[in-house]
Parts: structure tokens; C-alpha cells; sequence
């Protein structure tokens, strides 16, 4: 029982300095990484404006279109009515036409407007698409100048990432899967990614909280999994450090 205890606690010391090793290569990267992830996203919020801008204006031209036909149909209708006008029999007869032309050429007024008002919104659409495409264009040329720079970064370190995963596939293996899920929630609840601690100068190597001297014995016995009291963190093993010797 103790060995498979140490056994597992020496993979989680394995995998800790495997995974701070991986956030060394993670922090020489800045904040490049977030930075491209950022100017995507706006590039993919530009660029569906812009194509919702480009369908507002095509359904404003349409619209304009529609009024124009409608004014051509309007206009013929009430030169018809004029038409008839000349051939009323009666005042009743002339007084409907002419109340009718009236209504018609309204119908005719409100188009022209309604035209009026797509024209000025096309104005006003076309210099917002304009400024939405050359903020497309700028974003598109800082997201190739950074995707340049962390891809520069990410060569750099490549085949060491690579490496360091591959080691870190094997030494999972170790670890069960309890264990495992303990060590992925803490690194994630803790500031400096560091899960699992050894002690030195009879402090956790996590929150430098002093450590009892009994709960460091069960440490180095190795006969459980020991969680540090103050911060949770699981501590491994006591480093003892050597006292220099009075001359």
C-alpha cells in the first residue's frame, strides 16, 4: 500500500513539473494568444455588419424600386381618372372622380417620400458600410501581423511542447482518476498553477503556510494523500534542509 502511495504521489510531482514547464512556454507567449482570439472575433462581428449592412441596402433599392413602380402605376391611374372626368354626367359622378384623383396622387406623395427616405438612409448606410470595411481591412492586417508573431513564438518552442505532451501522456497513466480530477480543479482554482507542493523549511510550497511537524511526518510516510490545511494544495514529499554547521 505505501509504495503505490508514493508511486502516486511521484507521478503528481512528475506531472506538476511537467505542466509548470508547459506554463513557462504558455507565459513567453504574453497575452499574444488572447490578442489573435480577440481580433477574430471582431473581424467575424465586422464582417457579418457589413454583410447585414449590404443586405439593408439591397432591400432599400428594392424598396425604391417598388415606389417607383408604384408611382408609374399611381400616375397612370390617375390620368384615367382625368380621362373620365371629362365624361361625368353629373356633379355626384365628378365630385367622386376628383376625390379619388385626390386620394391617388396622396398615394403618389407618400411614395416619393418613402423613396426620399430610402435615399437618405442608402446615404447614411453606404458611410457606415465604408467605415466597416476599412475597420475590416485594418483588423484583417493586425490579425496577420499577430498571428505572425505568436506563430514566430510558437516554433520557437514547438518541439519542446511536443515533447513535454508526450511525456505528460505517459506519466498520467500513473495517476488515477480521482486523483487527477483533484489536481485539474485545483491548478484551476489556484493563481500560480501549482497542485501539488512539496515542503520546505517546514512551509507548504503552495501558500508558505507552516506545516505541523506531525502532519509532516505523514507526509513522509507516504501512506496517504496529505492536503495542505490552508490551501488545499496535495503536498508530496519534505524537502529537509540541510542547517550549516557553526564554525
Amino acid at each position: 500500500m505505501e509504495e503505490t502511495i508514493e508511486r502516486k504521489l511521484n507521478a503528481l510531482l512528475d506531472l506538476q513539473a511537467i505542466d509548470c514547464e508547459l506554463d513557462k512556454i504558455v507565459k513567453m507567449r504574453g497575452v499574444l494568444p488572447e490578442e489573435v482570439e480577440d481580433l477574430e472575433n471582431e473581424l467575424v462581428i465586422l464582417q457579418t455588419r457589413s454583410i447585414n449592412i449590404q443586405e439593408e441596402l439591397s432591400n432599400l433599392e428594392q424598396d425604391i424600386v417598388t415606389q417607383r413602380t408604384k408611382i408609374k402605376t399611381v400616375q397612370a391611374l390617375v390620368k384615367k381618372y382625368e380621362e373620365q372626368q371629362m365624361d361625368v354626367r353629373n356633379n355626384r359622378e365628378y365630385d367622386a372622380i376628383t376625390k379619388e384623383i385626390d386620394l391617388q396622387k396622396l398615394e403618389i406623395q407618400l411614395a416619393e417620400k418613402k423613396s426620399r427616405g430610402a435615399y437618405e438612409q442608402i446615404d447614411k448606410q453606404k458611410q457606415v458600410l465604408e467605415q466597416c470595411q476599412r475597420a475590416v481591412v485594418e483588423n484583417k492586417q493586425a490579425l496577420t501581423d499577430k498571428q505572425e508573431a505568436l506563430h514566430a513564438l510558437m516554433e520557437e518552442s514547438q518541439e519542446e511542447e511536443q515533447k513535454l505532451h508526450k511525456r505528460r501522456v505517459r506519466v498520467i497513466k500513473n495517476v488515477d482518476e480521482q486523483l487527477l480530477q483533484s489536481y485539474d480543479r485545483i491548478r484551476a482554482n489556484v493563481s500560480n498553477g501549482l497542485a501539488v507542493v512539496v515542503v520546505t523549511r517546514e512551509a507548504c510550497g503552495g501558500c508558505f503556510s507552516k506545516v505541523p511537524p506531525q502532519k509532516q511526518a505523514d507526509v513522509q510516510e507516504k501512506k496517504s494523500i496529505i492536503m495542505c490545511e490552508h490551501c488545499g494544495r496535495i503536498i508530496a514529499d519534505v524537502i529537509v534542509v540541510a542547517e550549516p554547521e557553526d564554525e
